[in-house]
């Protein structure tokens, strides 16, 4: 992280997609999806987020990989800044979307 442009989420992914560390990687897609469906507050940081995950998954290389995957297509495809519910694979969830 003392390099220049290397924060936490560019750490992280090159612990686990590199180095096959058993780190979840946090990103703008995973807290939008985990915001949204109330599973931790929007003021939560980086490392709450990253605990909240870890803590909830069994820790697997494979596991952590699979899931960032899954919330990073949610995101892309639904849980955009302008949210696309309709058939999104979590819709009936119970979750919340900002007006505006």
């Amino acid at each position: 992280m003392a390099i220049k442009g290397v924060g936490r989420e560019t750490a992280d992914s090159i612990l686990l997609y590199a180095f096959d560390r058993e780190i979840f990687v946090v990103d703008a897609y995973t807290a939008q999806v985990a915001f949204r469906h109330g599973l931790i507050k929007p003021e939560a940081d980086y490392e709450q987020l990253r605990e909240l995950f870890e803590s909830n998954l069994p820790p697997e290389v494979k596991m952590f990989n699979e899931y960032h995957a899954l919330l990073v297509r949610v995101g892309k495809e639904f849980c955009r800044p302008k949210a696309r519910c309709a058939g999104c694979p979590l819709e009936n969830l119970p979750h919340a979307v900002e007006e505006g």
